[in-house]
């Protein structure tokens, strides 16, 4: 919610899917492109 109080956005990159499961949304690269 602080991103979106101070209009900012936060990249995080992990491996770890716990981690990535907190986050509002995700996107994975797959064979070097983006995948939604």
């Amino acid at each position: 919610d602080l991103n979106r109080e101070r209009g900012s956005t936060l990249v995080l990159v992990t491996h770890d899917p716990a981690m990535a499961a907190r986050c509002g949304r995700t996107l994975t690269i797959a064979a070097g492109r983006l995948v939604p």
